[in-house]
C-alpha cells in the first residue's frame, strides 16, 4: 500500500504540475487575446476615422462640384443676358438711326418746299 500511496501522490503531483502549466498557458492566452482585442479595437477606430475622413472628402468634392456647376450656370446666364442686351442695343441704335435719317429727310423736304426769298438790304437805318 505504501507503494501505491507514493505512486498516487506522484500522479497527483504530476496532475497538479500539469494543471499549473495549463493555468499558466491559459493566463498567457488571456493576455495574448486581450492584446489582440485591444489591437482590433484600435484598428476598428482607425478604420472608422478613415471612413469619416473619406466621407468628409467626398462631401467637400461634391460641394466643389456644386459650386462649379453654379458658376457654370451663372456664366451661361450672364452670356444669355449679354446676348439679349446686345440685341436690344442694336435694335435701339437702328431705330435711332432710322429716326435721325427720317428727321433729315423731313427737314430736307421742308426746306425744299419753302419759297426762296432774296432780300437786298441797302440803306442806312438811323434812328
Amino acid at each position: 500500500m505504501f507503494w501505491n500511496k507514493n505512486a498516487a501522490q506522484v500522479k497527483i503531483g504530476q496532475s497538479i504540475e500539469k494543471l499549473l502549466q495549463e493555468k499558466v498557458e491559459l493566463k498567457d492566452s488571456v493576455v495574448e487575446l486581450n492584446g489582440e482585442v485591444k489591437q482590433l479595437k484600435q484598428d476598428r477606430k482607425v478604420e472608422e476615422e478613415d471612413i469619416k475622413h473619406m466621407i468628409k472628402m467626398r462631401e467637400e468634392a461634391l460641394e466643389i462640384d456644386k459650386q462649379k456647376f453654379e458658376m457654370k450656370c451663372e456664366k451661361e446666364k450672364d452670356a444669355a443676358i449679354a446676348t439679349v442686351k446686345d440685341a436690344h442695343r442694336d435694335k435701339l441704335e437702328a431705330l435711332l438711326q432710322n429716326q435721325i435719317n427720317d428727321g433729315k429727310e423731313l427737314y430736307t423736304e421742308i426746306l425744299a418746299r419753302l419759297p426762296s426769298i432774296k432780300v437786298n438790304m441797302k440803306g442806312d437805318v438811323n434812328g
